[in-house]
This record gives C-alpha cells, structure tokens and sequence, in this order.
C-alpha cells in the first residue's frame, strides 16, 4: 500500500506499469495540478504510470491546498528546515511506490514545480539508487553547508524557467544548474522569454522530449 502521502494517479491504458513519472506540486496548490500533464503525455508515453502525491501539509486557508513546506518566512534558513522536514515523507512516497509497482527507481522521473523542484532537487540525489531523471520546473536549489557530502546518486536533470518569473527568479536556475554541473551531474537547462511563474506549451513539450530520451521511447 501507499500511505505515506495521499494522491491522485493515472493508470496506463495497457494496464502494465514499466515507467512512472511523479509530479511534485507546487505551494497552495494539490496532487491534481499537475497531473493534467499526465493527461497531454499520455499517448506518447505507453506503459507509464503518472501519480501525483499531496504535499504533507495543508495550508491555512483550504483543505484542499497543501505545501512542502511553510512559506510564512522567506528566510534561507527557513526554507532549508522546512525542505529538511518534509524529506521523509517525500522518500517514504517513494520508496512505496517502488514497492507497491515492483519497479526500480531508475525508471521513475520526477516532474516538480517550484516548491515540487525544490523538494526534488534536494533529496533525489541523497538517496541510495538514482532515479530516471528530474524535470524542474520554475524552481531553485536550497545548498546547505554540507550539501556536497550528502550527495549518494547521481542521474540527468533538466531545469526550464520563465524569465519573467515573478515568484521565484530564473537567476535561481542558472546558479543550481552551474552547482549541479560543478558535481557531475549531466544537467541542461532553457530560459523561456514571456513567461512568469508557470509552465507553457513549449515547456510541456521540452519536458516530454526528455522524458522520451530517458525512456528510450
């Protein structure tokens, strides 16, 4: 069973599950937001199970809107307690869903948005096996002191950002793409012109195109 995050989730049509691509969503925001991706890649993605798990804990303002992590303070240390905190429940959602689907973790990507990038580029990469690869969407890289040492896997990330991100600057892209690089990781990274804090078309087709490549399909 999956119990460590509720989710929501679209089963292939072919009923057998080989690949799975997992959306972290953003702050304010549930399982439901991304997974109408799934929807527009599912046709050119047989065999692929999309889920997309609720943050762990739900915002002030509505039951159905959930966050990594509080966003009350802005502050860098906050921010890095607050991704620390919700590690745990990120890598028990993963570790059951490799259980649950008998599949290896290499055939998993990740897909975040802002705070869903955040929460995978911080924690994917300290666990034991790698994953397929991350999509990042419009978010950053939170480094603490001992981030480098922490590092236990390694596999391709993508990272695509609007430059009129009003929310969370495209500069925070470049800077954890650059770090990223700097690690060993085989990384890349576009800069989208007219476009704030969302995903476009050409987004949705940048990030399909590399999960294609990943999955050899």
């Amino acid at each position: 069973m999956i119990k460590a995050l509720s989710f929501e989730k679209i089963l292939p049509d072919e009923k057998k599950v080989q690949n799975i691509v997992v959306f972290l969503h953003g702050y304010g925001a549930n399982g439901n937001d991304l997974l109408g991706i799934g929807h527009h890649w599912k046709e050119q993605l047989p065999n692929t199970l999309f889920i997309s798990p609720n943050a762990p804990f739900k915002t002030e303002w509505s039951q159905e809107s959930f966050q990594w992590f509080d966003l009350t303070s802005i502050a860098p240390e906050k921010i890095g307690e607050g991704i620390f905190k919700a590690g745990p429940y990120l890598n028990k959602f993963v570790d059951e869903v490799i259980n649950f689907y008998s599949v290896s973790s290499e055939k998993i990507i990740f897909v975040g948005f802002s705070q869903g990038t955040m929460m995978a580029l911080n924690h994917l990469c300290k666990r034991e096996k790698p994953c397929a690869g991350i999509i990042g969407y419009s978010g950053l890289l939170y480094e603490n002191e001992d981030f480098d040492n922490q590092i236990k896997s390694k596999f391709p990330i993508t990272l695509f950002h609007g430059m009129d991100d009003e929310v969370i600057n495209y500069n925070f892209s470049i800077k954890a793409f650059e770090k990223l690089k700097s690690l060993g990781f085989d990384i890349e990274h576009k800069l989208q012109k007219n476009l704030g804090h969302g995903i476009d078309e050409d987004g949705l087709n940048y990030g399909l195109k590399f999960i294609k490549k990943i999955f050899s399909i």
